[in-house]
Formats: C-alpha cells, structure tokens, sequence
C-alpha cells in the first residue's frame, strides 16, 4: 500500500471533525513559520518510488559536474569565446556581478548552493533539468516548513515520519566552506545578507534563525548566523562587521543594488567586502552569475562543447538525458525553420531572468504571434527550449473542514544540490489540473503553483 493509500484508509476511519482538526494543527505551524498558504490545498504529502528518485539525484549530480566543469573551462585558457557568450547573456547588472568576483576556489565552485529546477516523470523515472538557480536560490525556509507540517499530519495518524531538512546539510557546507579556508577553525559569526525590496526574499530573515539553530545544535551556542542588509556591512580595520561585530563570513544573498545607489544610501563597505573573496571568505560569490544563465543549457546541448569539457563517457550519456534541447537562435540560425514551424513544441525564455519573468509558451501563441516573437528573439538574450510535458499524478486533498477530494495535479521537481552533492531534500511544485491549462502554466509561485511536501528518499 503506498503512502497516498494508507493516509486515506487511516483518515476514513476518522471522523470529518477529526480530520478538520489534523489539517488545522498542521496549517497553524506553517502561519506560525509565515508560510504562504493562501490558496494552496492541504495535500496528503507524496512519496515517489525511491530508485527512480535516486537515479533522478544522480542525473543532477552530473549536471552539476558539467556545469562546474563548463565555468572552469571558459575561464581558463582557450575559453575566451565560451566565456563572452556567457557573459553576453546577461543583463549588464549580472554582468557587473560577475566581473566583480576576483576570485573563488574550484572547490567552492563545485560546493555552491543550488536548486536545480526539473521534471521528473515518476513513470518513466526520467529527470528533464530546465534551469539551475545558484545566484540565490529561494524555498530553503519553506522546505523545511514543508517537512514539517508534513511530520505533524502524518504523526497524527500514526504514520511516522521524521523531517528531513535541508537546514543540516546547508549548515555543514558552511562549516565546509571555511574550514576549507582556515583549517581546524569553526566560523563565530556569519552574517547572511540580503537587499530590500524583494518580495521573494521574505524567507530570508527565517533561514538565518532556523540555520542558526541547526548550527548551534551541532556546532555550539557561540555560533550565531545574522541576517542584515548592505548598508548594515561595515569595514573596521579592515574586515566585515555588522552591528560593531566582526563576521567570520558573509554569506551573499544580495542581487543588484542599484536601489541604494539610487537613494544615496552608502554600500561602499559591503560592495568592497564582496568584491574581494580573496581577502574576505564569501559563500555565493557573485561569480555564480555566469553559469546561472540559461544560455548554459544550450552550450551543454552542443557536442562540440560537451566534447571539450572531458566528461567521462557515462556523465555524457546522463547528461543528454537531462538537458532538453536548448537553442539560441543567435548562434544556431539553421534551426530556426524548425523552431518556427513546431510552435507547440517550444518555450521562449531570456536567458537571464527569474520567477518565470519573459517565458512564453509556443502553444499559447497563435502562428501569427510566435512568428513575431522569433523574430525578436533571434537577435541574442533568449533561448528556445522544447517543450517538457508536466507529469499529472493523483493526490488526496483535505480541506480544512475534513473533507477529502481527489486531485490531479501536474508537478516539477527542484532538487537542492549542496556541499557538492545532492542530498535529497526537494521542492516540488504544482497545479491543480484544469482543462485547458493542462502543461501551459509557469511552475513557480508567482504563477499560482503552490509547494507540496515531498517525502525524499533517506538515503541517497
């Protein structure tokens, strides 16, 4: 019996206002944690088979690897038109980030935070990755909130589940990152930083005092993990400190801080912190940029590429079944008939953007529309990816007054790949099936997709 079968059987043999009352206990912990839950329908959590999920962990692993293996390769000698590509598809503020970097380890590179945003189809057990979010990847707060709600629901029917949360594994890659540094030393103080003005980096202020719990249960209760703002990072004979406090490491959620030059308000301090990783230990180094860009894609489906990047033959065989076919027009002219001609079978997305901003889906267009559209989009700054069908599975509903309703959902599958591996905690978002919206919705929370608690594999 699978988990969707036994949490229904367990909850028939429950009274509607029993299960009214599961719902509202598990609910009251995510308003308690500030979790978006407008709109979103309470789901029995899902659980997908375990060794198509590890295979799926496995396809992203090798992502990751190619990835980490196409930055080195454009920065170092012979990859100066790789590298000006990539640097072309940026928006000239990601641009300005990523020449600022001055340095990053190739061990760093390898161990950034991401999430990797995919597919997966659970019948075929195949992983189809769209996008890779390194520069400041969001849902690691609302993750754990996830597990657990998803831990209380469960419990309360007598199905026992322990959280699995991705606060310990981003923790050790901290830890990681400066002992890597200063061998035998453990950082005091890291300050997570932050811009204003972002709606979603309303987490952001949660993570830093959920993780400085994980650390402190491991690590000890001198160690604090701050939030603050640029403008609070300041230089004091020479290092970072913030409230009058040094910082052993920032750790950079910060984008574009164009608003405070705008305002007059001072950066200077943080921006020369940043600038300079050599001098001062920086996790998300604004280098990340350049291979956050989706142009990456298209340069991982080119043998050419893929071929001077010295994978070994069994990651160049994972890795063409993780990519879907990306082109930018650009560059691969030829492939523009096609393009055109298969309207429905096409996505259009900048290559540098976020929260599905600029994504257009050929099958929403009419021929008239998609014609023009290539057109604007051929010059440089998108590419055109195939189509992924979204997997529709079933899943339960319990409404906040115990009724259970059967859903269809179509979902997407965001694996977190930390500390230079994937250790299972994933995000998976959804839609409710409608007709005639069925594949042709964005899958982020902007467009209305909502998180489902997904009970990942214990060991990976």
């Amino acid at each position: 019996m699978d988990l969707k079968d036994e949490a229904r059987a367990r909850l028939e043999r429950l009274s509607r206002a029993r299960r009214a009352g599961i719902v509202q206990a598990s609910l009251q912990m995510g308003r308690a944690a500030e979790y978006p839950l407008e709109g979103r329908p309470f789901l029995v959590p899902l659980e997908l088979d375990a060794a198509r999920v590890k295979h799926a962990f496995r396809q992203v692993e090798c992502l990751v690897r190619a990835l980490v293996r196409l930055e080195h390769h454009a920065r170092g000698r012979g990859g100066e038109a790789l590298l000006q590509r990539l640097r072309s598809s940026l928006e000239e503020g990601s641009d300005r980030l990523v020449r600022q970097c001055t340095f990053e380890s190739t061990g760093s590179v390898e161990r950034r935070l991401r999430r990797v945003d995919a597919f997966f189809d659970p019948a075929r057990g195949r992983c189809t990755a769209i996008e890779v979010n390194q520069a400041a990847p969001l849902g690691l707060h609302y993750h754990d909130v996830d597990q657990r709600m998803a831990g209380s629901f469960l419990g309360a029917l007598g199905i026992p589940y322990e959280p699995r949360l991705l606060a310990p594994h981003v923790v050790e890659w901290l830890f990681h990152e400066y002992r890597a540094r200063y061998p035998g030393r453990i950082p005091r103080r890291i300050a997570l930083v932050s811009e204003h003005g972002y709606a979603g980096k309303r987490e952001v202020p949660h993570v830093a005092r959920e993780y400085q719990r994980a650390a402190r249960e491991r690590y000890g209760e001198h160690v604090d993990i701050v939030f603050c703002y640029p403008p609070e990072v300041k230089l004091a004979s020479g290092r970072p400190t913030v409230g009058g406090a040094e910082v052993d490491m920032i750790w950079r959620y910060s984008v574009y801080l164009d608003t405070y030059h705008e305002r007059g308000i001072d950066v200077t301090d943080y921006e020369t912190v940043y600038a300079h990783p050599e001098e001062h230990l920086i996790v998300n180094s604004t280098g990340a940029f350049l291979t956050a860009s989706k142009e990456t894609f298209a340069l991982l489906g080119d043998a050419s590429v893929v071929a001077a990047l010295g994978l070994a033959p069994e990651d160049v065989e994972l890795l063409r079944e993780t990519v879907p076919d990306t082109v930018n027009l650009a560059f691969d002219p030829t492939r523009r008939r096609e393009v055109l001609e298969e309207r429905g079978a096409w996505i259009a997305k900048p290559t540098d953007s976020s929260f599905g901003e600029g994504v257009v889906f050929g099958a929403a267009l009419s021929r008239g529309e998609w014609e023009r559209l290539v057109e604007e989009r051929s010059r440089g700054g998108f590419v055109f990816q195939r189509r992924v069908e979204y997997p529709v599975i079933p899943a339960l509903e319990i409404a906040e007054d115990g009724a259970m309703v059967e859903r269809e959902i179509e979902i997407d599958f965001c694996p977190f790949h930390v500390d230079g591996r994937v250790p299972g905690p994933t995000i998976l978002r959804a839609h409710v099936v409608e007709p005639g919206q069925r594949g042709t919705r964005v899958m982020n929370t902007r467009a209305g997709a909502f998180m489902v608690p997904f009970l990942a594999p214990a060991a990976v």
